[in-house]
């Protein structure tokens, strides 16, 4: 009997000893890795350009929200470092680019094989064109190659603009989903919603009503942010009201869903609204995550 006590306090024991360490083996296992270190990315376009990008990878995996920020002319992607920690910190995976002409995308290599430098001055609407069609293809190029990796879901893509940036947000959204799908190949239609920071009418001649007026476009989740008595509100005024009509029709005439306007009450815009006021980031974030929801029948992920 005395044997037996001291058999069964033994088992016990090892029991005791043994269950905590296995416990925290599958704690251990639960525990979510941290998400990888930001830094510098290259962009090549298909008519020849090197773009200096910055990604904010995400510890999500495939249920990880991909954002792209596209900055305002005459700008950069450096004032955005703030916004892309928060979203980032959120879960998102986080791409901001210089397109050609700005920041550290300023440099090309001409025929020759000699090295200019883009002069904005001369910039033209061809230029604003190429922009949209080979910069954000290769920012969507990237994203494409950390999909397939299975670090994010392309299928949940949000586009940040920021004054003229949104002429450029908009007018690729309107790209992306011209892109229909061929046999179970998925070619694009990947944007599902817009956030349009102190929102500029035109780029050199280029309008934001063009590709906001497309259905497919107009149907997406927007939110715009401006800054009162800044010298955007008067723009944003003017493209919410055509965004707002634009979503009627689609409704039926029912008021519009998934469009949201934040007016601070700073005369700020463009990266000083976005990291002046302390209310505007939050938002953002709050917007990209609430209205882009991943699962196996909303957003879900696909392989390209």
């Amino acid at each position: 009997m005395c044997r037996l006590s001291v058999r069964v306090a033994t088992i016990a024991f090892t029991l005791a000893l043994v269950m905590p360490s296995t416990l925290s083996a599958q704690g251990a296992k639960k525990k979510v890795a941290p998400p990888p270190q930001p830094g510098p990315v290259k962009l090549p376009t298909k008519d020849g350009l090197e773009l200096a990008g910055y990604y904010f990878g995400s510890n999500k995996g495939k249920e990880a929200i991909p954002v792209m920020i596209v900055h305002e002319w005459k700008g950069q992607k450096a004032p955005y470092g703030k916004l892309c920690t928060a979203l980032r910190d959120a879960g998102c995976a986080v791409l901001a680019l210089d397109y050609r002409g700005h920041g550290g995308s300023r440099e090309y290599t001409d025929p020759s094989g000699t090295t200019q430098e883009f002069d904005l001055e001369r910039m033209r609407k061809q230029h604003v064109l190429a922009i949209v069609k080979y910069d954000l293809d290769a920012a969507k190029a990237f994203l494409e190659k950390e999909n397939n990796e299975g670090k994010l879901n392309l299928n949940a893509l949000v586009v940040i603009g920021v004054r003229e940036g949104c002429v450029l947000a908009a007018g690729w959204t309107q790209r992306d989903w011209s892109f229909v799908p061929v046999g179970t190949r998925k070619q694009g239609q990947d944007v599902k919603a817009l956030v349009l920071v102190s929102p500029k009418r035109l780029l050199k001649g280029v309008p934001i009503e063009s590709s906001l007026g497309v259905p497919t476009v107009a149907a997406l989740p927007t939110m715009m942010v401006v800054g009162e008595g800044s010298e955007e509100q008067s723009d944003t005024s003017r493209i919410y009201k055509r965004l707002e009509a634009a979503k009627k029709r689609i409704s039926g005439g029912k008021d519009p869903e998934g469009l949201e306007l934040m007016e601070v009450k700073q005369p700020l815009g463009g990266p000083f609204l976005v990291n002046e006021s302390a209310k505007v980031i939050p938002e953002i974030v709050k917007f990209v995550t609430s209205q882009v929801p991943i699962s196996d029948t909303d957003n879900p992920w696909i392989e390209r």
